[in-house]
């Protein structure tokens, strides 16, 4: 009898280490939806596109995605966060939804304890322009008007709150210059009042900007990036501008329901990082000023928690209460 029991013991152990792999291997059984927090046609809804191709090439089933914009995208993370945890939802997620937010809203997910973190896809980098009357012509420039000119530069960013809007912030403070910061509701609103010169300048990222750039329907003064960003490589670094030690870069990433087996989560990051390392997905990403960037589901958590350790001091720093 006894015999009989460890026998028994040992086969459940067995089964119970060899489900989470069988599930793997049979993943994907059925079409795979990419929730896209965010309304569609922007940099974000071609991403999550180009995520849902690549998924498709490489598991073999459809993958889709679908848009739940909303709240700067909390209600579409949110919904995620409550999605089964069977790897068939997974979240487009961002710098903002996993990092800012938590700071600006009352938030129903918790970024690290509600999801496993899959990847890293991007880095997007911000730019700041003016309209092309703007007596300002580069950022040294810029700088000294707003330090003679306290508060009478209008400073428009996509939304309250968002990290376009914190990094005006640290912009700002870094330069030792008061600025009119006016937050619009999305990007298309800003950069429409400042090529009617409404607003005097805009930080919105390189994927938003690089089209009014390269028409020269505005005037790139730095771009946030350590580097220079190859969409723009005429547009200096704010270090080679004359802003030493200042960046600032958003990122977007993927991420999974909590629960969902590691081993699912890592056959979706091994198959995004095979199809964001072909020379022609690089490409296309470099063409819409993204940074590829893909990462492992360890190093997506750190990054996570420290971009919430670096926003929750900027976020005390300027009082910034969520509502």
């Amino acid at each position: 009898m006894v015999k009989h029991l460890k026998t028994l013991a040992a086969a459940c152990l067995a089964a119970g280490i060899a489900a989470p792999a069988m599930a793997a291997d049979a993943y994907p059984s059925k079409p795979i939806t990419i929730v896209l927090p965010y309304a569609t046609g922007g940099s974000a809804d071609m991403l999550a596109r180009f995520a849902a191709q690549a998924l498709q090439a490489e598991l073999g089933k459809p993958a889709i995605v679908e848009a739940k914009p909303g709240a700067g995208g909390v209600l579409g993370t949110e919904f995620v966060s409550r999605a089964e945890p069977d790897g068939y939802t997974l979240a487009l997620t961002a710098s903002g939804t996993m990092a800012v937010n938590p700071y600006v809203y009352k938030l129903r997910y918790k970024p690290l304890e509600d999801f496993k973190q899959i990847t890293v896809l991007v880095d997007l980098p911000f730019v700041v322009v003016t309209n092309n009357e703007f007596p300002a012509k580069n950022l040294q420039e810029f700088i000294d008007y707003g330090r003679k000119n306290p508060n009478k530069i209008t400073f428009g960013n996509a939304g309250l709150g968002t990290q376009q809007h914190l990094t005006q912030l640290m912009f700002a403070r870094a330069a030792g210059m008061q600025v009119n910061i006016v937050p619009y509701k999305g990007s298309s609103p800003a950069m429409n009042d400042l090529l009617g010169g409404h607003i005097d300048a805009v930080l919105d990222n390189t994927g938003v900007q690089t089209p009014f750039i390269k028409a020269g329907k505005v005037r790139p003064l730095f771009v946030t990036n350590p580097e220079r960003v190859a969409a723009l490589p005429d547009v200096p670094t704010a270090p080679e501008a004359g802003l030493p030690g200042f960046s600032a870069v958003a990122w977007f990433g993927l991420a999974a329901p909590k629960g969902t087996p590691d081993e699912i989560v890592d056959k979706i990051q091994q198959a995004l990082a095979r199809e964001f390392a072909k020379p022609e997905m690089k490409q296309r990403l470099l063409d819409l000023a993204m940074i590829p960037r893909v990462s492992t589901p360890a190093e997506t958590t750190a990054r996570v928690k420290s971009d919430l350790e670096t926003f929750g001091r900027i976020a005390k720093e300027v009082d910034l209460k969520p509502m």
